[in-house]
């Protein structure tokens, strides 16, 4: 027997479901706000991709909000500031399982690393969002089971929201109706089946939308093994490309469509490259090293550099140690520290002509050196990196046995990423 909520029309129009009579907006699948330069972003990452393509194909008729899912990954991963949409404007299946799956992910230990490596980065973010849709679409059934149950809660929850939205807006025009053309028995009859149809089936949502969350609830070892699975997998995902980018990359953030495909070329190769992987773990870290040395220091004078060091040269002490002269208090101070010669002071660096010619490196590449080729790989590849920032030749000579030798030569504005990937990959092998 139908439960009857509303005995009369009176009882309806005094009712939340009357006074609801602006039709309210779509609810949304996405959870996390984002930006419509953002969505421009990922929809340009995402353009081609045929794996998340099959991924989403598979996974959608399974659940619904899928494709919204790997959607507020990506936010998370990338976005300076995650924001989320008031719960109020979520469909229900977002509301009751991307939400949950979401907190666990922000929640996790790895996501911090994530955010460090992913935040404000394209492709870092895309490749570990991906990744983390690969993993758990792969435990998506497990997961629905964990959620819904054997009987299939949550696809029940988005049929019995699409009903319960039907017969609210059924009402909704009644109620217009009899706005416009007056009070009838029939028509108030219609409203008040309306009403108590609509109110019996928000009474479903409601159970079983509690049902999902106790589901939750009690299954949130086993589903928090599923997703801690998945970030992990997308953590290493994200730091491999980072690393590829660092190494080998042609810019990040505001990258243009022709660079962003180039990178992607780029770390599909390495990939794919046992080699390139070994040479890339070192020469992000070298390019880095060298980038820094280069913007080491700062300017004082006309054209002349300092550094600090402790002494008693009045001449040369920096500004902010005779702040202490202006307080009565801190003068005593500043005598023992001229005494002790111990105030920081401008150190002149005396003129330093540096040589600019071309750089040639020989790289032995015999049997034995093996091991450790990626290593001076990447020191070749520094090198290279540092005369090209200076607009000089490079010549790289690879050598094993005797008469067996090769020699890549590089020459600014007439090389590109394969010729340098090429040497890198080169190894001679043979004796000395």
């Amino acid at each position: 027997m139908r439960n009857t909520f509303f005995k009369s029309i009176e009882d309806v129009l005094g009712s939340a479901l009357a006074a609801r009579r602006v039709k309210p907006a779509p609810a949304t699948d996405r959870v996390l706000k984002s930006t419509r330069l953002e969505d421009k972003i990922y929809s340009g990452l995402r353009a081609g991709d045929a794996n998340m393509d099959e991924i989403e194909d598979i996974c959608s008729p399974k659940l619904s909000t899928f494709p919204a899912l790997s959607r507020d990954v990506y936010q998370g991963f990338y976005s300076l500031s995650v924001r989320r949409n008031d719960e109020s404007e979520l469909s229900d299946t977002a509301k009751q399982f991307n939400s949950h799956i979401l907190d666990s992910v922000m929640n996790g230990d790895d996501y911090p690393t994530i955010k460090s490596v992913c935040e404000g980065r394209q492709l870092p973010a895309y490749d570990a969002a991906s990744e983390f849709v690969r993993g758990v679409s792969d435990g998506l059934d497990d997961l629905l089971k964990e959620a819904g149950g054997d009987k299939g809660a949550l696809n029940t929850l988005e049929k019995l929201a699409k009903q319960e939205e039907a017969l609210s807006q059924a009402l909704n025009d009644l109620l217009q109706k009899r706005e416009q053309q007056g009070a009838g028995p029939e028509l108030d009859r219609q409203i008040l089946d309306k009403a108590n149809a609509a109110a019996g089936k928000a009474r479903q949502v409601d159970a079983v939308s509690g049902q999902i969350q106790d589901n939750l609830m009690k299954n949130r070892e086993a589903i928090g093994g599923v997703i801690a699975q998945a970030i992990g997998a997308a953590k290493d995902k994200a730091e491999e490309t980072a690393q590829a980018l660092a190494a080998w990359g042609q810019g990040d953030s505001g990258s243009s469509p022709e660079q962003m495909k180039l990178n992607r070329e780029i770390v599909g190769r390495i990939r794919n490259s046992s080699v390139l992987k070994e040479v890339t773990k070192y020469l992000g870290r070298f390019k880095e090293i060298a980038a820094k040395a280069r913007k080491n220091g700062y300017a004082y004078g006309r054209g002349e550099t300092y550094s600090l060091e402790l002494g008693s040269d009045l001449q040369n002490v920096i500004t902010s140690e005779f702040a202490m002269l202006a307080v009565p208090a801190a003068m005593p101070l500043f005598v023992r520290k001229y005494q002790d010669k111990g105030l920081q002071q401008y150190r002149r660096r005396e003129p330093v002509f540096k040589g600019c010619g071309d750089i040639i490196m020989c790289l032995d590449e015999s049997g034995s050196t093996e091991t450790d080729a990626p290593w001076g790989k990447a020191v070749a590849l520094a090198l290279l990196d540092a005369a090209m920032a200076s607009s000089r030749k490079f010549a790289l000579i690879h050598f094993s046995d005797e008469g067996k030798y090769k020699t890549d030569l590089f020459i600014p504005g007439q090389y590109g990423t394969d010729a340098v990937m090429a040497a890198a990959e080169t190894f001679l092998d043979g004796g000395t």
